[in-house]
């Protein structure tokens, strides 16, 4: 046995009775409850209390259970599980619940926050506070009352804020980062069969789907576009995209599994082509270049990801060929950019620019009431533009501040590592620069689903310190023995880890 080690002390007999004496409390305290809250609440609480204290115990798993649903139920409406809310909000909520109270019994013990905030933090918050605090409070300013949507939108960079601080202080370890990119590879690998099914009229796919999860664009399931279950087909191509990038950073990394990365690759750019966006074919080609750039592999990389596109071409066609049909005869330009061109120029630039509004902005609020045969709301399809709307000229820059101080990052992060946190720099790095080139488009910095798994690459980027070791790091434990009704049920007390004779912790 390692001297260093001291052998983990056994549950006393007391512990165990204090235990089983809180099982029975609580059965007790439940069963009139049970008797009174119908029970797909009452299963609800238990799931969520069952999740959080997951979430308590083990943080990674947080991570791992955010990436993996996010992709898969992001496309459920809001008010389905929880009021106000998407299925994925709700458990990246419960399971931040769990993380948060462990975090806050550390810092009674260690009086340390679990990382520091720095530069991306800073650039982040300003961010939030530019597209929420200043425009509400010029509304107020200006006489308006803000809405519930006015709200609901304000909220939105918080509430990523929020998933990238919960992503970076569950994972903690190259390893852990590691498995959450596996785990992510997993979640959006079944929404890239799912797209591809939707966009080809497969299986009954495309009238399932539009029942559980009703499109933003209904005209756009005739065109042939993958919305999935993500409900937004600009979603689906963009978090196709992104993880081209994972694999093709793990392709240039790995020494085993090749072949599952290979076609694993092939699998997402079929599902960006079976988005039936424009958009999200920009988006893997800047992807693609930034990865080879980044690498210094791009004949490489060409050679790999050439044919797949060209097979998933062929494949696809009926798709692509549906698309080439809609455009302008006159100009080759999409018919759904021309269309997107004149709500901006008849209903959002004339507000914008009026009495000078794009200084401080209009509202937070991106959809616009009109009476049109086609519809009666207009959302805004440009990034910038909404940018200018929601926060006026301080969210622009606010946004250009955090793409230069993520980007400085992330390309720092993957030059100086080739593990899975360069991986995982690389993806976030190629998901920025995506970002930023289609913000021209759709404003994709809040795009649900799309936008979470880039704040999430940027946190597994950042969560790691440089110079850390690769293996597992003891995880600092909730002081059990300063909390009264830890230490009476809490777990058995981990090993205690002493420095070995060079002051190196030893590997448990």
């Amino acid at each position: 046995m390692n001297p260093a080690v001291e052998p983990a002390a056994r549950w006393s007999d007391r512990q165990v009775l204090a235990g089983a004496a809180l099982v029975g409390a609580l059965a007790v305290a439940v069963a009139p409850v049970a008797a009174v809250v119908p029970p797909p609440l009452l299963a609800a609480a238990l799931a969520a209390a069952a999740l959080a204290g997951v979430a308590y115990l083990h943080p990674p798993a947080a991570a791992y259970l955010v990436l993996l649903a996010t992709p898969l139920t992001a496309g459920f409406p809001r008010g389905m599980v929880v009021p106000l809310l998407r299925p994925h909000e709700a458990l990246t909520l419960v399971v931040g619940t769990g993380v948060a109270l462990r975090t806050l019994v550390q810092l009674r013990t260690t009086r340390a926050l679990p990382f520091r905030p720095g530069r991306i933090d800073a650039a982040l918050l300003l961010m939030a506070c530019a597209g929420s605090v200043l425009p509400l409070l010029w509304m107020v300013a200006r006489g308006v009352a803000p809405t519930q949507e006015d709200l609901l939108y304000a909220s939105a960079l918080w509430k990523f804020y929020a998933l990238y601080v919960l992503v970076r202080i569950s994972v903690r370890t190259e390893r852990e980062v590691g498995r959450a990119l596996r785990v992510s590879i997993a979640g959006a690998a079944v929404l890239a069969v799912v797209a591809i099914l939707q966009s080809l009229n497969l299986a009954g796919v495309p009238d399932l789907l539009v029942r559980l999860f009703p499109p933003e664009d209904a005209t756009g399931l005739a065109a042939g576009r993958g919305s999935a279950t993500l409900g937004s087909s600009i979603s689906v191509g963009d978090v196709m995209a992104f993880h081209v990038a994972i694999c093709l950073g793990l392709l240039v990394h790995a020494r085993r599994h090749r072949g599952r990365l290979l076609a694993l690759t092939a699998l997402f750019a079929l599902g960006t082509l079976g988005s039936g966006q424009v958009s999200a074919v920009i988006g893997l080609a800047v992807c693609v270049t930034v990865v080879a750039v980044r690498t210094g592999q791009v004949r490489r990389l060409l050679v790999v990801l050439g044919p797949a596109v060209l097979v998933g071409a062929v494949l696809l066609w009926p798709v692509i060929q549906q698309r080439l049909a809609q455009r302008q005869v006159s100009t080759g330009v999409p018919q759904s950019w021309y269309v997107r061109y004149e709500h901006l120029r008849r209903y959002v630039w004339p507000d914008l620019l009026a009495d000078r509004t794009w200084t401080f902005g209009v509202r937070p609020g991106a959809r616009i009431q009109v009476d049109t045969p086609w519809g009666h709301e207009v959302y805004i399809e440009s990034g910038h533009t909404w940018l200018l709307w929601t926060g006026g000229v301080p969210l622009f820059a606010a946004f250009l501040w955090f793409m230069w101080v993520a980007v400085q990052a992330t390309a720092s992060i993957a030059r100086g590592r080739g593990d899975a946190v360069g991986v995982a720099a690389t993806a976030s790095l190629a998901s920025l620069v995506a970002v930023f080139v289609l913000m021209t488009f759709d404003p994709h910095i809040t795009m649900r689903g799309a936008a979470d798994l880039m704040f999430a690459l940027l946190a597994l980027a950042v969560a790691v310190p440089t110079g850390a070791p690769a293996g597992r790091v003891p995880r600092p434990a909730p002081a059990v023995g300063r909390v009264p009704w830890l230490r009476a049920v809490g777990r058995a007390p981990r090993p205690r880890v002493r420095p070995g004779p060079d002051g190196v912790r030893p590997a448990p």
